[in-house]
């Protein structure tokens, strides 16, 4: 049965959006899960994804890296990123991470990390970052840095989506990771483009396979985490 649940938009002291959460009401501690949004801003289609995690019972919360601004289109939405420092991403997200673990319904320090295009690529950044990170699940991410240094510093396990228009992206980042040794699983869907999980290019075949795929894994190896801290 799915989990009862219940959201709330967070903010920062100063009262900036920090991100939505959703999180099951059931007593316990549940596996926390950060979700980063891409260009267009923390919208409708990234709150439902925090409260599908919520509903089979993960503490989910998505970063507003915008503090509450929608971009309409994907220029605008890459020209406002750009004028965002790396350092202050990084910071604004591994904020959210700390806070989110450290409430009495989540576990912790540990956590799971998704984010899709912009955040996609982002969320491979923290996860060479911070060492809390336990698994990574990066759809159709845009990778800024170099692939050499983030497949050297991940060492939590990563599973990786893409539409086929990324084939080449998505081979390059299997022999880098594989190279490294590192546990990195990655599925391309053919027909499906970037951008394939969210509304404005839903695949149906991608989108539902990409879910039943990243749910067991998060459980997998967050749940452990879970027990440990009970």
């Amino acid at each position: 049965m799915p989990e009862a649940i219940e959201t709330k938009l967070i903010t920062t002291p100063s009262g900036e959006s920090m991100g939505y959460l959703a999180r099951p009401t059931s007593a316990g501690k549940h596996p926390a899960i950060v979700i980063q949004h891409g260009a267009f801003g923390m919208n409708d289609d990234i709150k439902d994804i925090a409260e599908r995690y919520a509903r089979f019972g993960f503490a989910a919360m998505a970063v507003d890296m915008y503090h509450g601004k929608l971009l309409p289109t994907l220029e605008e939405g890459r020209a406002f990123a750009a004028t965002i420092p790396e350092e202050e991403k990084f910071h604004r997200i591994n904020a959210v991470a700390d806070w989110l673990t450290s409430q009495d319904f989540a576990s912790g320090p540990q956590f799971g990390i998704t984010g899709f295009c912009m955040g996609g690529g982002l969320v491979l950044s923290i996860a060479a970052r911070n060492p809390n990170v336990r698994a990574c699940a990066p759809f159709y991410p845009v990778v800024r840095e170099d692939m050499q240094m983030l497949a050297s510093k991940i060492k939590a396990p990563v599973l990786e989506f893409h539409g086929s228009d990324e084939t080449e992206l998505a081979q390059k980042m299997q022999d880098t990771m594989k190279n490294h040794g590192r546990d990195f699983e990655v599925h391309v869907y053919e027909g499906a483009r970037h951008g394939f999980f969210n509304r404005g290019q839903y695949h149906h075949v991608g989108a539902y396979d990409a879910w039943a795929r990243v749910i067991p894994f998060f459980k997998k190896h967050l749940l452990r985490t879970t027990a440990g801290a009970r």
